[in-house]
């Protein structure tokens, strides 16, 4: 028996006489106390019942009648039980603990199992550790095919590169935000797809990577009808600012030269009548050369959006007094219909703003980096709550569903930062590819 043990076994004895001797409940307590000291110093059970078996030999030693004998086995009985408390007692923490542990993976594995997205784990060195079953719904593979396999051949061969970058740098304990990746589907068909992935830990150690997996295909699908959609409207839109400008302007300048006309061959009073009719029809072939222009600028094909924005900004500034400052720059030329999006998207915001908000300035800025544009549109208006607005049925709710569409159509993501009497931040985020930054030149 080790020096500790023995300690233990002389404390042990000691109390189980006192106890005997008629101590009472101080030395049931002290039992107590003994038996949680042994099993916090990592003593089993064997061993706590040897020292128990020497102990109660020892008290049996001292008795001299049978009724001393049946007392002190009695007295020891209860002394040994309150000295096992302790292990009992962690006994059935540990069984309780055991049943929450179980029932708590049961009830993971259900929702992993039952899931809509593939929940997949993958070990530091890239390897595929864990899928669930909607992996082979969506993708047609059998798990078995590639648990153990590294993951990157289940990728689009033009997203392996990004799909690399993302993985280490999850691994250096970063949490990317929502990103999109294709997936390799069994019959040969890429699966567009959008990702979480987070850092997998075991206990401060990072082993690997926990990430979900959403097919959107149908997304996809809409956001290509709703494309289609918002180009053939500005097509129509077009036309018909160029109706405005050119068929409507002709007509005007015929009127023009019929008035001047009938000017010269009518006495002064009348001919100043006219002349100040003629005025009236300036200002209307200037409305409606603004009106063309706001609804389908010319210098947004020539010129691009930064200069289309500029020309947006003051119009809208003199017709309603407010202040607007554009500022940054969209860089190189995008895709048209990126532009066209974003130009609506800041036209729609101008309006809302001159409506609702309030304010006496709006700051617009576009910054532009190697993969994203990012806009801002701030106002100093009196603000609005962002879930009702958005819920509810009305002009404004309307208004920012479509900003929000018109940036899903071209890959974008809108965040929208408002409190009531606090102003709003519209924050658009639009992909960019690298190709297209490097031409700049008109359409």
């Amino acid at each position: 028996m080790n020096p500790e043990l023995r300690v233990l076994a002389k404390r042990y004895a000691q109390a189980l006489q006192e106890y005997v001797a008629g101590r009472g409940e101080a030395a049931l307590q002290e039992a107590c106390d003994l038996g949680r000291q042994a099993l916090g110093d990592g003593v089993g059970v064997h061993d706590m019942a040897a020292i128990q078996h020497r102990a109660l030999l020892r008290s049996l030693m001292r008795v001299r009648t049978r009724e001393e004998s049946s007392s002190t086995l009695r007295a020891a009985s209860r002394f040994i039980v309150e000295s096992l408390l302790p292990f009992e007692m962690s006994h059935r923490k540990s069984q309780e603990v055991n049943a929450a542990l179980r029932e708590s993976e049961e009830r993971y594995r259900s929702v992993v199992d039952t899931a809509r997205d593939i929940i997949y784990t993958l070990s530091a060195d890239g390897k595929i550790m864990s899928m669930n079953p909607v992996f082979e719904t969506v993708t047609g593979w059998s798990r078995t095919e590639w648990i153990g396999k590294d993951y990157l051949p289940l990728v689009d061969p033009d997203d392996r590169p990004r799909a690399a970058e993302i993985f280490q740098a999850v691994l250096k304990g970063q949490v990317p935000p929502l990103f999109e990746l294709g997936v390799r589907a069994k019959s040969g068909f890429t699966i567009p797809s959008e990702f979480v992935a987070t850092p997998l830990t075991r206990g401060s150690r990072i082993v690997g990577v926990l990430g979900i997996a959403r097919d959107i295909t149908d997304r996809k699908s809409a956001e290509r009808a709703l494309r289609h959609l918002n180009e053939a409207l500005e097509e129509e839109v077009k036309r018909i600012a160029h109706a405005l400008h050119d068929e409507a302007g002709q007509l005007l300048a015929s009127v023009h030269i019929g008035l001047a006309d009938v000017a010269r061959d009518m006495p002064p009073p009348t001919a100043k009548r006219l002349e100040d009719i003629r005025g009236l029809l300036d200002k209307i072939e200037e409305q409606l050369r603004h009106l063309s222009h706001e609804l389908r600028p010319t210098i947004l094909d020539d010129l691009g959006l930064g200069p289309a924005l500029e020309f947006l900004a003051d119009g809208v500034s003199k017709r309603t007094g407010l202040s607007i400052t554009v500022e940054g720059s969209p860089g190189k030329r995008l895709p048209a219909p990126t532009e066209t999006a974003l130009y609506r998207i800041v036209q729609e915001a101008l309006t809302n703003v001159t409506k609702h908000a309030q304010a006496t300035r709006v700051y617009i800025k576009f910054m532009r980096n190697r993969r994203f544009l990012r806009g801002v549109i701030r106002d100093d208006g009196m603000g609005f709550d962002v879930p009702a607005v958005l819920t509810r049925r009305g002009s404004r709710g309307l208004g920012l569903t479509g900003i929000r569409e018109r940036l899903h159509a071209v890959g974008g993501t809108l965040d929208i930062i408002a409190t009531p009497r606090g102003g709003t931040q519209l924050i658009l985020t639009v992909p960019v590819e690298a190709d297209n930054a490097e031409s700049d030149s008109p359409r």
